[in-house]
């Protein structure tokens, strides 16, 4: 006969919600680190574009100041949000032993879905960006 507990006493899915609840923490941190790095792209902007009077160089750092402001200020801070409120669900799940609550899974992969869309996103924002300010000097002089 097969034990619907592990050798713990816990229920078995208890490892899918601990590995959820890993990824939910890999991605909090990933939060941490995008702040950093737009904090480190809006010194960037302000150290660069006093330089250049260039109108098509002053349009793309209005473009990449709209970003960073929109991210650093609403964005990131949404999806840190969203992730933390999700790692308290799973909280009260594993302290009460309920493993119950379908909604969670569901709600999970939403959650994560999103935060990975933009984890996409911000790469080719980063991207974009550093060859915007790499190129800036030589095709704006």
């Amino acid at each position: 006969m097969i034990s619907v507990t592990g050798a713990t006493g816990k229920y078995i899915l208890q490892p899918s919600l601990i590995a959820m609840h890993r990824e939910s923490l890999e991605w909090i941190s990933a939060t941490e680190l995008w702040k950093r790095e737009l904090v480190f792209f809006q010194n960037l902007l302000d150290q660069h574009a006093p330089k250049m009077n260039h109108v098509e160089f002053k349009k793309q750092v209005d473009h990449y100041q709209h970003l960073i402001t929109y991210y650093s200020g609403e964005l990131v801070d949404s999806l840190r949000k969203n992730l933390k409120d999700h790692e308290k669900k799973l909280a009260v799940m594993l302290q009460e032993l309920n493993e119950s609550d379908t909604e969670y899974f569901k709600e999970h992969s939403s959650v994560i879905e999103e935060v990975a869309a933009f984890a996409k996103v911000f790469a080719e924002f980063k991207h974009g960006f550093f060859e915007f300010i790499e190129r800036g000097f030589s095709a704006y002089k």
